[in-house]
């Protein structure tokens, strides 16, 4: 039997992974998986080989301090690629891991699929060169990186996006409240972000901001959503005693939270668009360490951070950075939140992440992955 190594350990890249094992079962591609993975895809039925967790490190400062702990696991999967010899990689997000893996398999002589397209958009657009050396195929998110791809001649298809069918299928706002057992009235959702170094940064302003909220509009209830069980300890250490007294938790709720909700404040990520697709008025928050956004600010060129703001060539959603993320400036910008116009400009968003149809996508996974032209 074909077997597949796969790089899936993020919530948002395991939703990417559990949507391809899906389309390939769909479509009769039956292999053996194996590979560095989170919880879900091992319940999916993918091998683990080694501990992932180290790649949801963020910020170039950030990758120097696990230097040791990424260049172990490197050594890990190039081990279990020559010894192994697996017909296929799929490399799922982390561009500067997984294209030192995809140079590896390519030396090896294992094809390689690639999903979710390095940000050569954003900066760093040289790597285009590299993509073309070390992938076989890429698998994009977003309709306007295909034509950048396609000008350097690497094979692209368009994935819908996976949260597409999740929002679709999100409770109404009065079956979501009482799925997650809150009381009438108004809610303000935050989304912290996944990674424990976002919590780190955004934990204490956005839980100090949305109790200051709380005091001017005491009707207001205030939930968070965290993306797993683990994650509780470090909110709660972060935000503080009197906050995590008073805000609510959920976990491994955020869509169910979102659809309850009826303002958002939503750490920069995947979060900001699930929180468009379903039409939640929301602030973007982004903070990362000091240097590493001073070092950023130089390389990146873009005009806007959050992804549903990129995508409509507009700034819908207000974006707060670094030292702006203050108690009193978030509320202001909560305070003063034009919420029909957002909602209503939101509503293209949709459309522009349906991607391509699936029998383009299963022929390009059985080229990928089985060799079958």
């Amino acid at each position: 039997m074909n077997k597949t190594f796969v790089i899936a350990v993020e919530r948002s890249g395991e939703s990417l992974g559990l949507d391809l094992l899906t389309r390939c079962r769909a479509a009769g591609i039956e292999m053996q998986w194996e590979g560095v993975v989170g919880s879900r895809l091992q319940a999916a039925g993918v091998r683990n080989i080694a501990d992932g967790e180290v790649l949801g490190v963020m910020g170039l400062v950030e990758v120097l301090r696990h230097y040791g702990k990424l260049r172990r696991l490197f050594r890990q999967v190039r081990d279990y690629l020559q010894r192994e010899r697996p017909d296929a990689v799929l490399l799922i997000d982390h561009p500067a891991f997984n294209l030192r893996v995809a140079r590896e398999a390519k030396r090896l002589g294992i094809r390689v699929l690639y999903v979710v397209g390095p940000q050569i958009w954003a900066w760093r657009q040289g790597r285009i060169r590299q993509i073309r050396e070390r992938i076989d195929e890429i698998f994009l998110l977003f309709p306007f990186e295909r034509p950048l791809y396609a000008e350097a001649g690497i094979p692209a298809q368009l994935l819908p996006h996976p949260l597409l069918a999740q929002t679709a299928t999100a409770p109404g706002k009065e079956v979501a409240r009482q799925q997650l057992a809150l009381a009438d009235g108004p809610i303000l959702a935050l989304l912290p972000g996944s990674r424990r170094s976002e919590l780190q940064r955004l934990a204490a302003p956005m839980a100090q901001a949305a109790l200051l909220w709380q005091q001017a509009h005491p009707d207001w209830q205030i939930v968070v959503a965290l993306a797993r069980e683990e994650l509780r300890l470090p909110w709660r250490e972060q935000a503080g005693p009197l906050a995590a007294g008073q805000i609510q938790e959920v976990c491994g709720q955020s869509t169910e939270l979102l659809a309850a909700a009826d303002r958002v404040l939503v750490a920069s990520g995947t979060a900001t668009l699930e929180t468009a697709l379903l039409g939640r008025p929301a602030i973007v928050l982004y903070a990362m360490q000091p240097l590493t956004f001073a070092i950023a600010k130089r390389l990146v060129r873009v005009p806007h951070i959050a992804l549903p703001n990129i995508l409509l060539q507009r700034r819908v959603y207000p974006e707060l950075l670094q030292s702006e993320i203050t108690p009193e400036r978030v509320v202001q910008e909560l305070e003063k939140l034009p919420v029909a116009e957002q909602e209503q400009a939101l509503k293209p968003l949709r459309g522009l992440l349906q991607g391509d149809d699936s029998d383009s996508i299963a022929a390009a996974l059985r080229r990928t992955l089985l060799g079958q032209e």
